[in-house]
């Protein structure tokens, strides 16, 4: 068994120690905290999972299937190795990850030992990723597509689509300022004491930068590409849409509909949350600081 600790989440993982990414190791946990969730590999062919497919509800690539307090996904897939079904229990707070090799031990003489455990470590840090973001929302916490620097020992999240320059904003901050890069494409934002942190996950994407550590929320920017640096403060309706529509957390049930609504509200009620018309140039960094000076002292 491995335990990890992430965003404050004790994780205890069973499984082979060589399938978790290197990542985790920034994440180990030698503590004796009772476990937040508890992740199972199984490695084999879960039974009737053509009936749970039938059943379910189809998502994405996944087939969702609910009862009681069992939430079962179910992946179609035709690849050699796979990971088959997420089955979680009691809010995800225990989970099994069933990874199933199609040609029984087949796939790691084909491919090689090395390329095999970098093939299952791939799809288990997908799944783990997708577990930890489902858990977190029954703890009031919530995932933040998001690129995080750390100034004046609080976070500055850059929040914004795919392409639009979160990690331009990012890197201009480390490069003008000296900033410490928190996470290069996601934070998750849980309220503790009455506060709001935010935390480095080993999920940041292709930025390959993060630091597993908790972070005072400064601030919450919402990017816009333009020609000119302008600052506004968005109204209430669209602090709700930016944050809403910025996670990764899944809505796979009306209760956890409720949670990241809930989740949602706490962000909007409590973080200062601006919107930044910004180019890439550096003089972007010194216009977005001094609007924002007072949050961040």
């Amino acid at each position: 068994m491995v335990k990890l600790r992430i965003a404050n989440f004790v994780i205890h993982f069973y499984g082979r120690s060589e399938y978790l990414h290197e990542r985790f190791k920034d994440f180990l946990y030698e503590g004796n905290g009772k476990p937040d969730m508890t992740i199972r590999v199984i490695e084999r062919k879960p039974f009737f999972v053509r009936h749970l497919y039938d059943k379910g509800t189809s998502i994405g690539d996944f087939s969702f299937y609910h009862d009681k307090n069992v939430m079962q996904q179910y992946y179609k897939t035709q690849n050699r190795l796979e990971v088959r079904l997420v089955k979680g229990k009691d809010n995800y707070k225990e989970t099994d990850i069933y990874l199933c090799d199609r040609y029984k031990g087949y796939t790691a003489k084909l491919f090689g030992q090395k390329r095999y455990l970098e093939m299952v470590q791939g799809l288990i840090f997908n799944a783990l990723q997708q577990i930890f973001y489902n858990r977190i929302l029954f703890e009031d916490a919530m995932s933040i597509h998001s690129a995080s620097v750390i100034y004046n020992n609080k976070a500055v999240v850059f929040s914004a689509s795919s392409g639009t320059g979160k990690s331009t904003q990012a890197n201009l901050w480390q490069q003008e300022l000296g900033c410490q890069m928190l996470d290069g494409d996601v934070t998750v934002c849980r309220e503790r004491e009455g506060r709001l942190y935010v935390y480095g996950l080993p999920w940041c994407g292709s930025s390959g930068k993060y630091i597993n550590k908790e972070v005072e929320l400064g601030a919450i920017i919402f990017l816009k590409q333009a020609k000119d640096n302008t600052v506004r403060v968005p109204n209430l309706r669209e602090k709700i849409s930016y944050v809403f529509s910025s996670t990764f957390s899944e809505s796979l049930t009306e209760e956890m509909a409720r949670r990241v609504a809930g989740v949602t509200q706490k962000i909007v009620e409590n973080a200062p949350i601006y919107e930044y018309s910004c180019n890439m140039q550096p003089e972007a960094v010194s216009t977005l600081k001094d609007a924002i000076n007072k949050d961040l002292s």
